[in-house]
């Protein structure tokens, strides 16, 4: 596990998998990369959310606005971090609550069911198994509604490639 070093600015980036909080005292998040590694940081991952947002000339608030008006989600809305590359995380709860966890859409494979806990397990792209704080109807709705968004978000972008 790679710690976040204060000089570092985390962004996400298209190898995040997952941002999680974290309960140790130093730490506030960990960052689930694609080959399975983490990072941890001191900001949570509403934070790292923000940051990324910004980095890429928006706000999340801005984001979750568009994202409601082009879809229509009412709660738990995902992020449309950047919408060229792809980079969509989708809530397991509010977004305002620290326990909340947040998934690439774009390196989900599969989601199932852990028998001993009745909560959900994220299966990715690569095979691995993240257990999550949510239920698997939970993340399938999550999934689902974030599918709609990252269709209707192509739709407008051909549709202004059209008409100019």
């Amino acid at each position: 596990m790679r710690p976040y070093h204060s000089e570092e600015k985390y962004r996400i980036t298209k190898r995040t998998v997952a941002i999680m909080p974290c309960y140790e005292t130093t730490w506030e998040s960990r960052v689930i990369l694609e080959d399975g590694s983490e990072i941890k940081t001191p900001l949570r991952p509403y934070q790292l959310l923000q940051l990324s947002c910004r980095q890429y000339s928006s706000s999340i608030e801005e984001r979750i606005f568009v994202a409601k008006r082009v879809a229509g989600i009412k709660g738990k809305v995902p992020v449309v971090i950047e919408p060229t590359s792809g980079l969509v995380f989708f809530p397991t709860m509010s977004p305002k609550r620290p326990e909340c966890e947040w998934y690439a859409w774009s390196h989900v494979r599969d989601i199932t069911s852990d028998p001993i806990e009745s909560k959900g397990l994220v299966v990715t792209q690569n095979g691995h198994r993240i257990a999550t704080n949510a239920t698997s109807y939970v993340l399938r709705n999550q999934l689902k509604a974030t599918g709609e968004l990252v269709a209707r978000f192509q739709q407008l972008n051909q549709s202004a490639t059209l008409n100019s």
